[in-house]
């Protein structure tokens, strides 16, 4: 290789340094900007980098001098011939003409890039098993129901068990699909699917595994397009519930077959609610199911008046006594239930009391819209979910339900009440 001569090297010098230049206070844009220097660092003669610097950056702008000239000084001559080869040369050309309507140089975009690089490998590293350690953990601290933290406890370990010592990056969507379908039924593999879709929308959200912000889970198997009769109970099967109901469940069952209470909002109920002598029953937004949207007043029926008789005399305090949580009820109605005659050949149909109350109630008023009130809830919900066809004949002997007569000690209201 031809020995450089002076010409050469002063030629290339000249080619390949870092420019200071003070802007003109008469450029409106600059002025507008706040601009007063420009920084343009060239190498063999095609600028490679560009930068403005604002007033009162001068500090800042001699420290990105000083960093540009120190990467001049340490490319020998040599060494920048073989790095700035033609085909990098065009690619520098290409990444400048990106970043220039952003205002940003070379060396800020690898920054920016290389910090992005190790927050995903940081991100990569995180395992499933953590993942899901994290995501049991908050269940916990937001106090959800004990049964839906074990259903999803055991969901995902049977998930972590099937992709041993896997990172929760390198997860794919048709391998999830794959496990998934090996679960039986369509609903079960649903069920399963939405437990892991949950968990991993968490860890996308998730502060500690920042980075992990793509949740792979494909859409969820489509269950076939069966309808299903709304069931709802016959008036002997309600009078056969309320007669093996004990003390404290009783009220409750009462208060959600006649009076268009949810079982969630029945949990919350208090005696200070009850109004014997106006004959309603408030039910607030602080235990309505929707809040103040769901909030109401609700008239108490003579045959739930009936059944109320022997708790009169209770002013405050929890209507429910004995159970605090929705598992707790669930578990004591299901108990009384299976007291009551109800097993595998005569299932207990979904959402039993609350549509029984809704058919009934817009069979007797044939108004969508006073049900709806006084269920709490829209039209939309009381045809989609809760109505079921009903002859207004037997929505009467769902209100005629009452407590039995004995002859010696017949039961009747107080003028009070």
């Amino acid at each position: 290789m031809k020995a450089d001569t002076k010409e050469d090297k002063a030629t290339r010098k000249r080619a390949n340094q870092v420019t200071e230049t003070v802007l003109s206070d008469k450029s409106p844009r600059r002025k507008e900007r706040g601009y007063h220097w420009e920084i343009n660092t060239r190498l063999d003669g095609k600028r490679v980098a560009r930068k403005f610097f604002k007033y009162g950056s001068e500090a800042e702008k001699t420290a990105y001098v000083d960093q540009q000239e120190a990467l001049m000084e340490k490319h020998g001559d040599e060494e920048r011939e073989q790095a700035f080869d033609a085909g990098l040369q065009k690619e520098v050309t290409l990444a400048l003409a990106t970043l220039k309507p952003w205002g940003v140089s070379l060396s800020e975009a690898a920054s920016f890039f290389a910090n992005h690089l190790e927050q995903k490998a940081n991100a990569d590293k995180a395992t499933i098993e953590q993942g899901i350690a994290a995501y049991l953990e908050s269940m916990k601290l937001r106090d959800l129901d004990p049964k839906t933290v074990n259903r999803s406890r055991q969901t995902l370990d049977r998930f972590s068990k099937s992709f041993p010592e896997r990172t929760l990056a390198s997860l794919e969507g048709d391998e999830i699909q794959l496990w998934w379908e090996g679960l039986g039924g369509i609903v079960n593999q649903r069920n399963n699917r939405i437990d892991v879709n949950s968990f991993l929308n968490w860890c996308v959200n998730s502060p500690k595994l920042k980075g992990f912000k793509i949740n792979p889970v494909p859409a969820p198997p489509k269950l076939p397009k069966t309808r299903k009769a709304k069931v709802v109970l016959s008036a002997s099967e309600v009078r056969r519930l309320l007669k093996y109901a004990d003390k404290d469940l009783l009220p409750v069952i009462v208060a959600q077959a006649f009076i268009g209470v949810r079982k969630e909002e029945s949990l919350r109920l208090r005696w200070e609610h009850f109004d014997w002598a106006e004959k309603t029953l408030t039910i607030p937004e602080e235990i309505a199911k929707g809040g103040a949207n769901h909030a109401r007043i609700n008239p108490i029926p003579e045959n739930a008046l009936k059944w109320l008789v022997p708790y009169f005399d209770q002013e405050s305090g929890r209507v429910l006594r004995k159970v605090e949580t929705l598992s707790g009820y669930d578990n004591a109605l299901k108990a009384l239930r299976e007291e009551a005659g109800w097993d595998a050949e005569n299932p207990w149909p979904r959402n039993a009391l609350r549509r029984t109350f809704v058919s009934s109630h817009y069979a007797s008023f044939s108004d969508v819209g006073k049900t709806a009130a006084v269920a709490g809830t829209s039209e939309a919900v009381i045809f989609r979910n809760y109505r079921t066809l009903m002859k207004p004949s037997t929505a009467k002997k769902h209100f005629e339900i009452t407590p039995p007569v004995k002859k010696s000690n017949v039961i009747t209201l107080s003028k009070s009440a």
